[in-house]
């Protein structure tokens, strides 16, 4: 994990946090913290996620800009593709683990409904390409569109979509950081 060190501490310094303030934030010791930032000490997942929140950044923003690809091309033959038992299907469109966004087009048919709500970190919107959309957030929030709405939402509510509609629905979705 060469260079993650130096890219936390550039970016704690940038935000005016010393080891013992970011340390007390996330609860871990300033000592730790020096060992990380000097590559002295393996570091979780889970502690770079922390400490990516602390310092408003997502976690590949942690990753040295050398290490992340700048240009990425996605060739319509290369997509994946997932069928929803007898819901829809979810094209893939662009993201990956080396990325902190990902995009997707989501079909469903007349009826259809995401077979579960998922919720994950970050940011996502939905974009109605061609059709009507129900999106529910959480328990109680129902969000009817139309094609050309966009509904922004925080992705760590439950979400789902369905189709209310009278002809198939096609939308896409944009979330960061990327979740697959």
């Amino acid at each position: 994990m060469n260079g993650i060190g130096e890219r936390i501490r550039e970016l704690r310094k940038k935000r005016g946090l010393t080891l013992q303030a970011l340390g007390e934030r996330i609860g871990l010791s300033s000592s730790y913290l020096s060992q990380v930032e000097n590559s002295r000490a393996n570091v979780t997942l889970e502690t770079l996620q922390a400490i990516a929140f602390e310092l408003s950044v997502h976690v590949v923003d942690l990753f040295p800009v050398d290490d992340i690809t700048q240009v990425s091309i996605m060739r319509s033959s290369d997509r994946r593709s997932y069928r929803f038992k007898d819901v829809g299907t979810e094209h893939l469109l662009f993201g990956s683990n080396r990325t902190a966004l990902q995009v997707a087009v989501i079909e469903l048919p007349v009826g259809a409904t995401y077979p579960v709500a998922d919720s994950h970190p970050g940011d996502e919107f939905t974009y109605v390409l061609v059709g009507k959309l129900c999106i529910r957030l959480g328990e109680d929030l129902r969000y009817e569109l139309d094609t050309g709405d966009i509904i922004y939402y925080r992705s760590t509510l439950p979400h789902r979509w369905e189709n209310p509609g009278p002809e198939p629905v096609r939308f896409m979705v944009v979330n960061t950081p990327a979740s697959f």
